[in-house]
């Protein structure tokens, strides 16, 4: 059936308008794609610079992100308890702590840097968190570090949900995963590396500084470094790029227009307020607070584990810096993990299934590691667990953020999203000194989490095909005044808009 309709901001040109109406009208949601081979290399440079300059900085930030966070359980294996007068189970309380900060300001974080800009918002996290992590190697009591870890976690809150929201502005639905993936994938190469820079420094002992103090003082000194690059790098706007010609910004812009088509409005596009509507929106959307609940369980072995893992490794039959030094390697098989199921992902433009399947990699990892007697066997299935569990917080927000297109509500709903790493709390609070060597418990709790989550993402799947569905029969008795009425509604916006697809 033929229709016509009249576009909100008469943008689209007729190929791409009959591309978003063909989607809608098949109940899937509509993507930006070039059409010609001129534009297909245009969009190719505007990518590549993008990931030059946006995607590689935010990499590197949060590599060190991952750092500063996870450093303390890589020097847990070295003299720090000793020297820094810890008490009993210090460092998982510290990790919990960590948490009731790093969470509670989570949306709240993200909310501001839309307000600040995300480049000026940025740059003072950066700041504020890599000093911080100076000041623990002046750590001489546990209510020191509690303390530090309180603060740390507020400086660091936001961070990475702020990185997701700034580029679903810059990069189009069908090519964010793979951003985002390679993005979040940054973080298990911090745990590779945290590994390894705390492999080498932890032997740095002198009578003026002990290698736990070089390790906070080394990596807390790079982090402030990186902050005061990203006033000069990072740009505030994608209208404003410096790095894109006149040509390639217009082209930036256009396609995010395709992207939205149909469900974004002039007073969105380069506003930085967040209204009430915006919040009240999000509350009431059980579907995507449902899915941030899943995040949760998807999230927990990897907080878990980017902390714990070395210890977990030491039940294996390692010891001491050996123990740091083998827990790094899993890292590694995260990324590659991550990154295939995320390209994967935006090939079929599909987000749920590819996030399951990476956490069925998780249990199956954990179950081993959970019951087998032989430690060689559980070391080389804590490769298969890491290739898994770090899908998921990438995957699930890319979802959240395709299937909000008002940017507003957006930035809050990725800033509900930071909730999931309450996760933080729940692991510190499962993986206590009492379950060593072996950790079969909370290994064994963990799977059951991960078990719920996979069957609470399957379920708004199907809610979602349902919408659509619903949505696609609705729609397919309307004529063109009835797309232009419903293209200017006011009762409904964004996502609610009946022309708009959820992703799957």
């Amino acid at each position: 059936m033929e229709r016509t309709i009249v576009p909100e901001k008469g943008a689209l040109d007729a190929d791409h308008l009959e591309m978003v109406l063909d989607e809608t009208a098949r109940g899937v949601q509509s993507h930006y794609v070039p059409v010609t081979g001129e534009e297909k290399a245009l969009n190719k440079r505007v990518n590549r610079k993008l990931d030059c300059f946006v995607l590689s900085l935010l990499a590197l930030e949060f590599i060190f992100c991952g750092i500063d966070k996870t450093n303390i359980g890589f020097v847990a294996t070295s003299s720090f308890p000793k020297d820094a007068n810890l008490g009993p189970d210090a460092i998982p309380h510290s990790l919990s702590l960590f948490s009731a900060t790093y969470v509670v300001l989570q949306p709240v974080m993200v909310v501001l840097a839309r307000r600040v800009g995300v480049k000026y918002f940025l740059a003072v996290q950066l700041v504020l968190w890599g000093g911080l992590c100076m000041c623990h190697a002046a750590i001489r009591n546990s209510g020191t570090l509690i303390a530090l870890r309180l603060l740390t976690g507020a400086a660091e809150a936001g961070f990475t949900q702020i990185g997701n929201y700034y580029m679903s502005t810059v990069y189009p639905k069908a090519e964010l995963a793979w951003r985002v993936g390679l993005f979040s994938g940054m973080y298990s190469i911090a745990g590779a590396f945290s590994g390894l820079i705390a492999y080498g420094l932890l032997k740095l002992e002198t009578p003026h500084i002990h290698g736990w103090q070089a390790v906070f003082l080394l990596e807390g000194g790079f982090t402030v470094l990186l902050g005061l690059l990203t006033l000069f790098v990072l740009p505030r706007r994608l209208a404003t790029a410096w790095f894109l010609t006149g040509p390639e910004r217009a082209h930036a812009l256009y396609r995010m227009e395709v992207d939205l088509a149909g469900t974004q409005e002039e007073a969105d596009v380069h506003s930085t307020v967040v209204t009430q509507r915006d919040v009240v929106d999000v509350v009431t959307d059980w579907k995507k607070l449902g899915t941030v609940l899943c995040n949760v369980t998807s999230v927990l072995p990897v907080t878990a584990f980017t902390t714990f893992l070395p210890l977990v490794v030491k039940g294996m039959g390692y010891s001491g810096n050996d123990a740091t030094l083998m827990s790094a390697p899993p890292f590694i098989a995260g990324v590659i993990g991550l990154l295939i199921i995320v390209r994967s992902s935006d090939h079929f433009r599909e987000r749920s299934l590819h996030t399951v399947f990476g956490m069925l990699l998780g249990i199956v990892g954990c179950i081993v590691m959970a019951v087998s007697d032989q430690n060689a066997l559980r070391y080389g299935f804590s490769y298969v667990c890491m290739t898994g569990v770090f899908v998921g917080g990438p995957l699930l927000a890319v979802w959240l953020a395709g299937n909000t297109p008002w940017k507003g509500a957006r930035s809050v709903m990725l800033g509900v999203n930071g909730w999931s790493n309450v996760a933080g709390v729940i692991a510190g609070q499962i993986f206590k000194d009492k379950y060593a060597p072996r950790y079969e418990v909370p290994l064994i709790i963990t799977i059951c989490i991960m078990v719920a989550g996979i069957c609470g993402l399957v379920f708004i799947r199907f809610m979602y095909q349902r919408e659509n569905r619903k949505r696609a029969a609705e729609i397919a008795t309307w004529d063109a005044q009835r797309f232009a009425e419903e293209s200017a509604s006011q009762v409904r916006r964004g996502d609610q808009r009946h022309t708009f697809m959820y992703g799957l």
